[in-house]
């Protein structure tokens, strides 16, 4: 078994019914290939990088699957292509170790992240006296 992770990125006009169906499809898409659904994040509806089919917002669901192999998350993507609800999603191999979802970053974070500023040193004058 292999462990994936599924971004789906739904339609903003889908209230809590909707989004819920659509991953209760999706479990039982990946269960039919014998894979599992771990864990199941809602991030929310959020505010997209770039106009999708006229959308602005979109519901964002992150799917922590482990599914065979071979085609393990086959179903699940023929399910994202043909769902009208689905405006985009990507199914990518989880590594070990790494974070699934970065934290937001809030204004205190950033400036606890930004350098300090420290007064530069003025540099020393070069030694012009020559030896003779």
């Amino acid at each position: 078994m292999r462990t994936y992770e599924a971004v789906l990125v739904l339609t903003p006009q889908l209230d809590e019914e909707g989004v819920r169906a659509i991953v209760d499809k999706a479990q039982q898409a990946v269960a039919q290939k014998g894979g599992t659904v771990e864990r199941v994040d809602r991030w929310g509806k959020l505010r997209l990088a770039y106009e999708i089919n006229h959308q602005r917002e979109g519901h964002y669901v992150l799917l922590h699957v482990q599914a065979p192999e071979q085609g393990g998350t086959s179903e699940l993507e023929h399910l994202c292509r043909i769902s009208d609800s689905v405006l985009r999603f990507l199914v990518t191999h989880a590594v070990k170790g790494a974070a699934a979802a970065p934290a937001r970053r809030t204004s205190a974070d950033a400036e606890a992240a930004a350098p300090a500023e420290h007064p530069q040193a003025a540099p020393e004058p070069a030694d012009t006296s020559s030896q003779e």
